[in-house]
């Protein structure tokens, strides 16, 4: 099947040539899945959706730098892909073009895209650039500088919120692309140490807003961005977490943004959380609140939204339930030790799982059990 002259340019064979590869991937053959899936573009190359599924599969395989280029895909299914544009020594405007591999320009932008969860997991790289002597742009949503000024060193920041034309740039590039650009390795991408920091005053306020509790402090959320595709499979029910409350001495820190206080006082565990009220994270910087909590608590228990990144940044440790059904493409179809957070513990939901209140008592348990 991998050999592109069995595929005949007609839609049936064409259509079932995907089904094979959609379901060699979903059982874990991603060799296979990318043999066909190329041999598939070979025919009808402006197949966005194959291209996307080819570059998911490459990264389950590992095979980065294919992986990184492939999903360059990603900017065809934006609806306004980023562009970026200077003005000329006569004050012309001119087309900024974009960089994604070695070399390094020495003035260089660098773009956010898609969501805060992605910007906070690839901002990582950007001292590694101020380091390295490159004069840095970098171009995020207002709402993350006061996040973001916390790395070490800062890069300057940008507002994405107001577009301008900018000055003194050879090339632009986005954060995904800062793997592929710096030439790293797998092993490069963990985050061996905290890359950002939680604001001390707010620590200490959170710490007293806790009080005194000698049991396990475990903050939670069980839903992301319901205009996301992908919501329908990543985010839970409240009662889903229901195992959570039955460890020994428990309190459950919520952090799920636009819980109601009906969906709390329905749910059986009510007595157990602890809500940080509503002027929570709702300053102009996104984030600050949530990072000094979950500089608190001991844990966080959390699907797959930017919290997980946030966590992840700070060194919290965490447990993440996701579907095994074609899970997001960073998490690699792999529950053992993460390539990107060292304090992560990823929990697959098994088929035989009918929600998400069965991976969640597997957490439950073993965290009674530690």
């Amino acid at each position: 099947m991998s050999n592109a002259s069995q595929f005949k340019p007609n839609s049936e064979e064409l259509t079932a040539a995907i089904r094979v590869a959609d379901k060699e991937q979903a059982e874990g053959r991603f060799a296979n899945a990318v043999g066909i899936y190329k041999a598939v573009l070979m025919q009808i190359p402006g197949y966005v959706e194959g291209q996307a599924k080819l570059a998911r599969a490459l990264f389950s395989l590992r095979r980065w730098n294919e992986a990184w280029d492939a999903f360059d895909i990603r900017f065809k299914l934006m609806d306004t892909p980023p562009q970026v544009s200077g003005r000329a020594s006569d004050g012309s405007p001119r087309s900024i073009p974009r960089v994604s591999q070695p070399p390094i320009p020495k003035r260089l932008l660098v773009m956010s895209e898609q969501g805060m969860g992605d910007t906070i997991q690839f901002s990582r790289f950007l001292p590694r650039l101020v380091e390295l002597g490159v004069e840095l742009q970098v171009v995020v949503p207002q709402k993350l500088f006061g996040l973001l000024r916390t790395l070490d060193p800062a890069p300057p920041l940008l507002a994405g919120e107001v577009p301008s034309a900018v000055t003194n740039v050879e090339r632009w590039t986005t954060m995904m692309d800062l793997p592929r650009l710096l030439d790293l390795k797998e092993e490069d991408y963990l985050a061996r140490e905290p890359y950002l920091r939680a604001d001390p005053v707010r620590v200490a306020r959170w710490r007293a807003w806790l009080g005194d509790h000698h049991g396990p402090l475990i903050a939670f959320a069980w839903r992301g961005n319901p205009d996301h595709k992908l919501d329908p499979k990543r985010s839970a029910r409240l009662e889903d977490f229901a195992p959570l409350a039955a460890i020994p001495d428990v309190k459950l820190v919520c952090l799920q943004q636009n819980a109601t206080d009906d969906e709390i006082a329905a749910c059986g565990f009510a007595d157990k959380i602890v809500r940080p009220g509503p002027d929570f994270d709702s300053g102009l910087d996104a984030f600050l609140d949530s990072a000094a909590l979950l500089a608190c608590v001991d844990r966080l228990v959390c699907v797959d939204t930017s919290l997980i990144h946030l966590a992840g940044a700070l060194h919290c440790p965490t447990d993440m339930p996701i579907t095994n059904n074609w899970p997001d493409w960073r998490w690699l179809d792999d529950d053992t030790q993460n390539v990107w957070y060292p304090k992560l513990k990823i929990w697959m939901r098994q088929a035989d799982d009918a929600d998400y209140g069965a991976v969640l008592a597997r957490i439950a348990a073993h965290l009674t059990k530690s």
